[in-house]
């Protein structure tokens, strides 16, 4: 399956009922979830590398590994045998790395006013901070993301155009980018696995005024090693 530019690959992945029951585990562990900053409710559960890689990776990983692990072992097993079929190649896990985790956002209908997806645009460059040789290899990574609970506005991501080649050429201003070139809108939907290769800028798309209830995603990245696709997030 080829991965590029601008392209971004959905399949089924979970059923609504299935859906729920993540929801539901996710929920039980609250105990284990690590508030982020950010303009909103928002926290983890997992540990995430654009987060936590430069500092707490490995100890974080190390300690919510097994907890992820015994929860979700079906998804996980799952999103193995997936990413394995698409790529053509052997996917698997390494338990220096985290295993793939949440993010979760609870909206209570006040406290969003002028939501900009621009204000948050980014490039998924985590990599580099689990990878010190990611130089070296010739293949794109990988983004994924799975929707299990869907606030009441729904959920999207935004998508522009400029890639990492052309981040130089505007002098790195790349939020200014985003405040004044047009995105495309990707409607999400809970249960399909959304895929891309993380390195067109992008965002978490806009949450409407008045929006309530909880965005509850499962998100992931594959990287390109020697054995095969590591998943690790």
């Amino acid at each position: 399956m080829k991965f590029g530019p601008g392209i971004i690959h959905d399949d089924d992945f979970l059923t609504p009922e299935e859906c729920v029951e993540v929801s539901h585990k996710v929920l039980s562990l609250k105990a284990h979830w690590e508030a982020r900053l950010g303009p909103y409710q928002f926290a983890t559960l997992g540990c995430a590398a654009y987060l936590d890689g430069e500092s707490e990776y490995s100890q974080k990983s190390a300690t919510l590994n097994p907890l992820l692990l015994e929860t979700f072992h079906s998804i996980y097993q799952r999103l193995r045998l997936y990413f394995s079929q698409i790529l053509d190649a052997e996917a698997y896990y390494d338990e220096a790395y985290s295993y793939p985790g949440f993010h979760l956002f609870k909206f209570e209908g006040f406290e969003i006013s002028d939501d900009k997806p621009a204000d948050r645009a980014h490039f998924d460059y985590q990599f580099a901070k689990v990878f010190p040789d990611f130089a070296s290899t010739t293949d794109v990574p990988l983004t994924f993301t799975i929707p299990i609970e869907e606030p009441s506005t729904g959920s999207s991501l935004e998508m522009w155009d400029l890639r990492p080649e052309g981040h130089a050429e505007i002098g790195y201003e790349h939020e200014k980018y985003a405040h004044t070139h047009p995105s495309r809108t990707v409607h999400y939907s809970v249960g399909r696995i959304f895929t891309h290769d993380g390195l067109n800028l992008h965002a978490m798309g806009q949450i409407a005024p008045g929006t309530t209830g909880r965005r509850i995603t499962l998100q992931g990245h594959v990287f390109r090693t020697e054995r095969g696709w590591l998943i690790y997030w």
